[in-house]
């Protein structure tokens, strides 16, 4: 293994211990440090410690446990390549965050930037950008000095030993910091950090303040659909009050944020159109769908599902629309699959998970692996899954009965490129309470398949506490989207970092779950669809239900090869002996990149005119 977290450790430079009033770094090959990687491949070459983004994933490095208020961090930049938009992509220095380690760049603090066009940016992530300004530098064809300054509430951003950046702002007192880049090479040297640092406390506990919900008429509740096993020995859908077979099949829906982050929205209070989406419901309806799928859970921020960073509970006018749109479901005749994407954030969820974290917290579990295999992390999701769901039961019991399964992620995956995974040695205790050598493949395998089974079970059962007859999925799709085997103990490689699971780990009966949604696309540009990837035997052995939870088809394809890939993709499917099928996606068009519409050239009846198995 070559670029990991242990290597990179024994080649960093430190010169002072965290208590020092004025801490420096140089790097130089050899040496030691205290810097850890949180996200990427993080190397020393060149007498400088460089981070590539080819993916758009982002790097990030910090010094964990050393927490500064007034501060100054100084760093020489260079940006050695561009892979993307070669204007705006960036390095750039996080101050005062907490946990950056855990949380990653965008959770909160102060981020300072120098994008290779020269421009500086000064914001608060997630929430709002305090300035911006044209400076001189050109990182991409010479060395510049980014310097962040924080004294009280005043913040001050340096370019070459020039001001260029002036604002007061007093949202973050104190914290951790970070040395980051996205969408290019970037090097680091001459770090400097002036500033007296101190210990993290331990976190007091944060109570609870969950909205009441409002009064409501409550609606007919559909039949409950339930799991039993078909005459293949498989699990198969049936519906609880007459026992017929049910087949899942509709449509995927997301209505994107567009102003700020790009990302899911489709509830929350500035985005959610109650007569927009009565009018998607009654088209796919009208199509036959009886299943869509949405996420649930989607930006973080004031409008979304836990409100603004100092709410200590759920937003309650965001669980209003959520009431809304069940009930619309309901009235035609849709069930819905809400994802719980990723971890719930605020000063409540954060609280309980730093309360949670394991004592000394292993810091080696970095990034987004860290919503998976660390306890606080699960223990946050957990609550917030259970408290949404009980919500949902005060307001109408009825409107649970609505929900086909609820889904813990839509996509699960870790990357190689982050901690633990990112490791060459040494174990790690991950948050089912078990030691793995990161130096064994095959212990880096068993960490993956155990860790993300226990976080399926932890989540699972949180559900069912308030909703004991709710079912339980997960989204995935396989290995063969980067072209691996699905047994690969998670050995770097250069391609896509992002690692699904083993649908065999998370079909176990422990993980909780009662079925696999997994996702089918031409990764390859063909539509063949490998059950090796699948690992179809497996999971058919263990007798677990499976949905392909999304399909389509890019748009380098002409509708008519979207028709035939569609088609052929599911026969395939079927052919395993998959269970229902929803297409991705209904109306997210215009989008670059993006796949075939259900609203497009007739592509939602045509998908919907196919027998289960494909055949038309």
């Amino acid at each position: 293994m070559t670029s990991m977290i242990c290597t990179v450790l024994c080649l960093f430079c430190a010169a002072a211990d965290a208590d020092a009033a004025e801490a420096r770094w140089g790097f130089d090959d050899g040496a030691q440090t205290d810097w850890i990687p949180g996200h990427g491949e993080w190397r020393v070459a060149d007498g400088a410690l460089h981070h590539p983004d080819p993916f758009f994933r982002g790097g990030l490095a910090g010094l964990p446990g050393r927490i500064y208020g007034d501060v100054r961090v100084e760093a020489d930049v260079r940006i050695t390549k561009v892979y993307h938009q070669p204007e705006t992509v960036w390095a750039g220095i996080l101050v005062r965050a907490s946990e950056p380690l855990s949380h990653g760049a965008w959770h909160d603090g102060y981020l300072a930037i120098l994008r290779v066009n020269g421009e500086v940016a000064l914001s608060r992530p997630r929430e709002t950008e305090l300035a911006r300004a044209d400076t001189p530098a050109r990182p991409l064809e010479a060395t510049a000095r980014l310097a962040v300054e924080v004294q009280g509430d005043r913040l001050r951003v340096f370019v070459d030993d020039v001001e260029a950046l002036s604002v007061e702002d007093d949202t973050f007192a104190g914290g951790e910091i970070a040395i980051l880049n996205y969408g290019c090479d970037a090097a680091f040297d001459n770090v400097a950090v002036l500033g007296e640092a101190s210990a993290p406390r331990p976190p007091a506990e944060v109570a609870p303040v969950h909205p009441a919900p409002a009064s409501r008429e409550p609606i007919t509740p559909p039949s409950r659909i339930a799991v039993r096993k078909g005459p293949d020995g498989v699990g198969a859908f049936y519906r609880v009050d007459t026992g017929e077979p049910f087949i899942p099949r509709g449509f995927n829906h997301t209505v994107l944020e567009e102003r700020t982050s790009g990302w899911h929205a489709t509830f929350n209070t500035d985005v959610y159109d109650p007569e927009e989406m009565e009018s998607v419901l009654a088209e796919m309806a009208g199509l036959g769908a009886n299943v869509i799928r949405v996420w649930i859970w989607g930006v973080q921020n004031e409008h979304g599902f836990t409100g603004g960073r100092e709410s200590r509970g759920l937003n309650g006018a965001y669980m209003e629309n959520v009431a809304d749109f069940l009930a619309r479901a309901a009235r035609h005749g849709i069930y819905v699959i809400p994802i719980l994407d990723e971890t719930p954030h605020n000063a409540y969820y954060d609280n309980l998970s730093a309360r949670t974290a394991a004592d000394p917290s292993d810091v080696r579990i970095t990034s987004q692996n860290r919503q998976y295999l660390s306890p606080g992390p699960i223990a946050a999701k957990a609550r917030g899954a259970a408290d949404f769901v009980r919500w949902i039961r005060e307001t109408d019991p009825g409107l649970l009965a609505t929900v086909f399964a609820w889904s813990l992620a839509n996509e699960v995956s870790v990357l190689h490129t982050a901690g633990p995974f990112a490791l060459e040695s040494g174990e790690v205790v991950i948050a089912n309470g078990k030691a793995y050598d990161m130096g064994d493949p095959d212990q880096r395998q068993a960490c993956y398949d155990d860790g993300i089974v226990h976080w399926a079970a932890v989540i699972s059962a949180a559900i069912r506490g308030e909703d004991p007859d709710a079912l339980v999925t997960a989204g995935m799709w396989t290995s063969d989207a980067h072209g691996r085997p699905p047994v690969n103990g998670l050995m770097p490689d250069d391609r896509d970092p992002r690692r699904p699971p083993r649908p065999s780990a998370l079909a176990r009966p422990e993980s909780g779950l009662d079925l696999l949604d997994i996702h089918i696309y031409p990764w390859d540009g063909t539509s063949k669809v490998r059950p090796e990837a699948h690992e179809a035997d497996a999971v058919r052995a263990q007798g677990m239900p499976v949905i392909v939870g999304e399909y389509g088809v890019f748009k380098d394809k002409s509708a008519e090869e979207a028709r035939a890939m569609l088609r052929e993709m599911l026969e395939q499917a079927y052919a395993m002996g998959y269970r229902g099928d929803l297409f991705w996606v209904w109306d997210l068009v215009g989008v670059p990149g993006q796949t075939w519409g259900a609203v497009e050239e007739g592509l939602g009846a045509y998908v919907m005119s196919l027998e289960p198995g494909g055949a038309p």
